[in-house]
């Protein structure tokens, strides 16, 4: 029976207990994950909101509809709604960074029974932070263009990329260093890294979508509003502020729990591939028993 300090067992992993783990971690450190995650959350909403209902939906729609025989494109006000939910992309992809970065030090802290407080955290992701912003941004546009190109690169990627985050945070690496080094680990188990991801993303989606059409049926109760189509694009009027606000909040409380959910499971998948491969749980255990400091991950 290897010892549980923390969210985990300190032996390689199965599928329940990565899963488990992730939730574990989040429930054991919930004022510090959830007020970092509720924090991103908020600003994110606070901008969406704001673009919404300034470029999104106000003034006339881009697409329309008043005769469904022949619909008129207003090609300015087009370009305004992508090029709003472009820079709304870029802004959620930083703040998701920048929080995946700090539970990743949450995450691996609780493995071996230790809590992070914010000085930790911070002193850890500070001198960090642009690789870790330009290292997701990287790992996310590559992605989706693999996937628009031909559905197989991206897949790829986000399998070889899985632990990249975590090995940039926990090693010091480089960008460069932290894309070959998530390679390395999940080389040999590509699938099932793959798959946990997967299972992890699915879940997380399932409960954001949940979460997001209750609100979205409550502002429609309590409004009277009806949303006209993707980023407002079509339809003849514009939703409510109060609309806007309550569909905004259940985006936020969806994130609030998602986010950090997908960045605790890929922590536990890097602690995992490294105990599989490189014995990392002789020294886990050796820390959680006091004969030595927490490990700091390092080769």
């Amino acid at each position: 029976m290897a010892p549980k300090p923390g969210c985990i067992p300190l032996r390689p992993l199965d599928v329940s207990e990565i899963l488990g783990g992730a939730v574990a971690a989040i429930r054991r450190n919930a004022r510090t994950v959830l007020g970092l995650s509720a924090a991103a959350a908020a600003v994110q909403a606070v901008v969406a909101l704001i673009i919404q209902r300034y470029a999104d939906l106000h003034g006339e729609q881009a697409i329309d509809q008043s005769d469904p025989a022949h619909p008129v494109v207003h090609w300015d006000q087009l370009a305004t709604l992508l090029g709003s939910a472009g820079g709304l992309s870029l802004l959620a992809s930083i703040f998701a960074a920048v929080l995946t970065g700090m539970v990743v030090v949450v995450v691996t802290e609780d493995v071996v029974g230790r809590t992070a407080g914010l000085d930790l955290i911070w002193s850890k992701v500070r001198s960090r932070v642009w690789r870790l912003v330009l290292l997701s941004l990287l790992i996310g546009l590559l992605e989706v263009l693999g996937l628009a190109l031909c559905l197989a690169p991206g897949i790829w990627l986000w399998g070889i990329w899985a632990v990249a985050v975590p090995a940039l945070i926990i090693e010091n690496r480089s960008i460069g260093g932290a894309l070959g080094r998530s390679r390395a680990l999940v080389r040999g188990t590509f699938w099932r890294v793959w798959g946990i991801r997967a299972l992890g993303f699915g879940i997380s989606s399932v409960l954001a979508a949940v979460v997001s059409a209750l609100m979205g049926v409550i502002a429609a109760a309590v409004t009277g509003d009806q949303p006209t189509g993707l980023l407002g694009v079509g339809g003849d009027g514009s939703l409510s502020w109060a609309y806007l606000v309550i569909a905004a909040i259940g985006t936020g409380l969806a994130a609030t729990f998602t986010a950090p959910f997908q960045a605790s499971l890929d922590s536990l998948l890097y602690v995992d591939l490294r105990m599989r491969k490189e014995q990392l749980a002789g020294e886990l255990q050796q820390a959680a028993a006091g004969v030595r400091q927490p490990p700091r991950y390092s080769r």
